[in-house]
């Protein structure tokens, strides 16, 4: 029955005039009648430029209907939207720009941003920081509608969409080397970063560096250049990768972090920030001289038992700390001493960091921080129990997130369990490090960032 206009519901229900259910990312009238669902938010329509004849002022009462759709016609100071909706700045994109292409920049913005983020609305550094970006960088622009057409692909099992992807990809890459030396080093930057998360959410094995090429654009500028608070978002991004890298590839991390940036550039993100900066200095262990090994190990484990949260944290930062601070002794005891499963201290923290990360709701955006504490507490994992309960965590994200490196990171841990539970029948014991045996086995790094 046909519904009055909503102004929350999706385009689609709201143009067709009937109630939307608002499920996300496509709504369920659209889904079972298989019409496209054109998303949600606020969309705008550039004026047209100076000297383009204007029609005749429409009804008012039109003018007021009609403001928040396609058909409207806005400059960004004169947007007309219902009070109780927040201009969203992300929606915002170059009139010259294509339909395709402002589609999955929509989609981008509107859907992967906040996957992909740690923080939620209206903080997400990603939107306020890349956001701007996209009018000054064809390369930057190129690998967004990337990373959305991967994705749309899985939502709608449609390949043309990974042709387009791929597409969109080599463009990125291409205008990013002919633009390198003479672009903004932030916009070169973002571009990089943004092929690192594309190959890691949806695990394109390209064997491209990519922080190796960050660090050689930071490096060629002085300090003074990063002293935006964009640039201090994309020195955090780089970081966050940097150190999570070096525990999926078994060696030292590539930048000296001393934890000046904060994870995406949040104050509220200090405390999760230290833990990370102990987990890089576990991996520089790997690189060590023997003899220096058993002193910084101790060294760290006296850090990680002082370490105290802060009372101004929400709840679900305080357990994502804490499941981050379980991890870090189970990563230590194995660069430290080859110790995992079954023995007591690494079976106990992998429990309770398992405890810690079902506390915080599949919903939350921290969600997109425990791929690599669930990865390390789920390798130490040895009864069934307990191992349900990692596969059960895993399905859920994916399900709220379809990002393919969530099931690849699923069928790594069986993999690791495999290789564990027939050591143990074997000898007694396990020594198996866990990214060792996915880069000798699969022959690459986990997927854990």
């Amino acid at each position: 029955m046909p519904f009055s206009r909503t102004r929350t519901g999706c385009f689609t229900c709201r143009e067709d005039g009937y109630k939307c259910d608002e499920q996300k990312p496509f709504c369920g009238r659209c889904v079972r009648l298989q019409k496209t669902c054109k998303g949600y938010g606020v969309r705008l329509k550039w004026q047209a430029p100076q000297g383009t004849p204007n029609s005749k002022a429409p009804k008012r009462k039109r003018q007021q209907r009609s403001c928040s759709s396609d058909e409207a016609a806005s400059t960004p100071s004169s947007v007309c939207i219902s009070p109780s909706i927040r201009l969203d700045p992300s929606c915002i994109v170059p009139n010259d720009i294509n339909p395709v292409n402002r589609y999955l920049l929509n989609h981008w913005s509107t859907i992967l941003a906040t996957i992909v983020s740690m923080v939620s609305a209206p903080q997400n550094p990603f939107l306020i920081h890349l956001t701007p970006m996209i009018p000054h960088s064809t390369a930057l622009r190129s690998v967004l509608c990337s990373i959305a057409a991967c994705h749309l692909a899985i939502l709608r099992h449609d390949d043309s969409l990974h042709t387009l992807a791929t597409r969109h990809r080599l463009a990125a890459v291409s205008t990013l080397r002919q633009t390198i030396q003479t672009a903004s080093p932030e916009l070169s930057l973002a571009t990089i970063l943004m092929l690192q998360v594309s190959d890691r959410l949806f695990i394109m094995d390209t064997g491209v560096d990519h922080l190796s090429g960050a660090k050689a654009i930071i490096s060629q500028r002085d300090a003074n250049t990063w002293n935006s608070q964009s640039a201090s978002f994309l020195l955090s991004l780089c970081s966050y990768h940097d150190i999570l890298a070096s525990v999926s590839r078994g060696t030292s991390p590539v930048f000296e972090f001393d934890g000046k940036f904060p994870i995406e550039g949040m104050e509220s993100m200090k405390e999760l920030t230290f833990v990370l900066q102990v987990v890089g200095q576990i991996s520089k262990m790997r690189t060590q001289d023997p003899e220096d090994i058993d002193a910084q190990g101790h060294a760290i484990e006296a850090i990680l038992d002082a370490l105290d949260q802060s009372e101004n944290a929400t709840e679900d930062v305080r357990h994502t700390i804490q499941a981050y601070k379980h991890s870090a002794f189970i990563y230590l005891y194995r660069v430290w001493r080859n110790q995992g499963a079954p023995h007591p201290s690494p079976l106990r923290h992998a429990r309770s960091c398992l405890a810690h990360l079902g506390l915080v709701p599949v919903a939350s955006p921290l969600v997109s921080a425990q791929v690599w504490p669930l990865w390390t507490a789920g390798c130490e994992s040895i009864d069934d129990d307990q191992r349900q309960l990692v596969r059960g965590r895993i399905d859920a994200m994916y399900e709220a997130r379809h990002l393919p490196s969530l099931r690849r990171i699923k069928q790594d841990i069986e993999e690791v369990w495999n290789i564990k539970d027939e050591q143990r029948n074997l000898i007694g014991v396990d020594n198996v490090d866990c990214i060792k045996a996915i880069l000798r086995t699969r022959q690459r790094e986990a997927d854990i960032a």
